[in-house]
């Protein structure tokens, strides 16, 4: 009787060291998918701001000249970015006076130095953000509200004239 409970917690201690073995391996590849996901993401982010290049009030710090720390991040990406291939960097000015907005313009031009940007190849500008939009031979036109026949909401009818 002894020999068949020895035999059993034997069996037990195993199987469960298999199980910890197969969670460990799953839980290693869960990370790998979770730091691919973030990966792609943020290719998809940098890729973004590359196509807007355009820093806001809001990565500002409120009425004064530092960028905040959205505004490092955004900056950083514009910098490497602008680093191999110069173009226009727009600076809003939006609500800051001008000799703050010029302060934040010089806070700018000082950072893209530092991080090696030849700026003599570059512009800065209060311009709206760049992207590919949509052309105008390319507009949608919301033609009515309709009563939705199941629930309060409304539909929207829309053609897209091309």
């Amino acid at each position: 009787m002894r020999l068949f409970y020895m035999a059993v917690i034997c069996l037990t201690c195993a199987v469960l060291c298999g199980c910890e073995e197969s969670m460990t391996d799953r839980g290693e590849s869960r990370n790998l998918d979770v730091e691919l996901v973030k990966t792609i993401n943020n290719i998809g982010v940098e890729n973004a701001i590359i196509a807007q290049h355009t820093l806001y009030p809001y990565h500002f710090i409120t009425d004064g000249e530092e960028l905040n720390d959205l505004g490092q991040r955004d900056f950083s990406v514009l910098a490497r970015h602008f680093k191999e291939h110069p173009g226009v960097l727009n600076v809003r000015q939006g609500q800051a006076g001008p000799e703050l907005y010029e302060a934040r313009v010089a806070q700018i031009l000082g950072g893209l130095k530092q991080a090696g940007v030849e700026t003599d190849r570059m512009s800065i500008s209060d311009a709206m953000p760049g992207g590919s939009g949509m052309s105008s031979e390319q507009v949608i036109t919301i033609l009515e509200e309709e009563p939705t026949s199941a629930g309060s909401g409304q539909a929207m009818r829309a053609t897209i004239t091309r």
